[in-house]
């Protein structure tokens, strides 16, 4: 008994041993693998310091007329269809077009990024033109920023229709607000990083 007693007590110190060894190893790692990030952070430094300074001057160009919000993944623009499309149209409009000039002209001196272009729609009317015309008034946008100098490899689109509401169908003013093209940019950080540009963000 005092043998069976004792092996359990050598047998519970080897698992204590191995776990604080497990433990010590865990911790060695992070702070190895955190050793090892100032590279990595150095380059999101960059690229955010490139993203503040696309969204402040997208900021001065849109003037008010568009809603634009940094985010952690970039920037997003949200344009509201009463301003930029006709009634139930993927025309754009002569303010529209004004305006997309100028964003545009901002994106050209930022080449190193890209632009997701999302169309949505209320839920009222028939969902399959809704999520058409959705479709057609990204297709727009990035024609008419393509037409403005911005290379269509970076341009992307999508219609969602009314899949993706940022509010209530039940009111007006809910349906206006999911009545809208949003455009994301993103930085494309490995040609970021591997140009020039990126020395003037340090």
């Amino acid at each position: 008994m005092k043998v069976l007693r004792l092996l359990a007590g050598v047998a519970i110190g080897i698992a204590l041993f191995a776990s604080c060894n497990s433990a010590r190893k865990t911790s060695q790692d992070t702070a190895s693998g955190r050793k090892k990030d100032p590279e990595a952070a150095n380059a999101a430094l960059k690229i955010g310091i490139m993203l503040d300074r696309l969204a402040t001057d997208l900021v001065s160009a849109t003037t008010g007329k568009a809603d634009i919000l940094r985010t952690g993944e970039g920037i997003n623009i949200t344009f509201q269809p009463d301003f930029y499309f006709e009634s139930s149209s993927e025309q754009l409009t002569p303010d529209a077009k004004s305006l997309l000039n100028e964003v545009s002209g901002v994106l050209n001196r930022y080449p190193y990024t890209e632009v997701f272009i999302e169309g949505h729609a209320d839920s009222s009317g028939n969902q399959l033109k809704n999520k058409k015309l959705s479709e057609n008034r990204a297709k727009s946008v990035a024609l008419y920023m393509k037409a403005q100098g911005v290379v269509a490899e970076r341009l992307a689109i999508a219609g969602y229709g009314a899949t993706r509401p940022l509010a209530s169908n039940e009111t007006p003013e809910g349906r206006r607000k999911n009545r809208r093209v949003l455009v994301k940019i993103r930085a494309n950080e490995k040609k970021f990083l591997a140009s020039k540009i990126q020395v003037a963000s340090k």
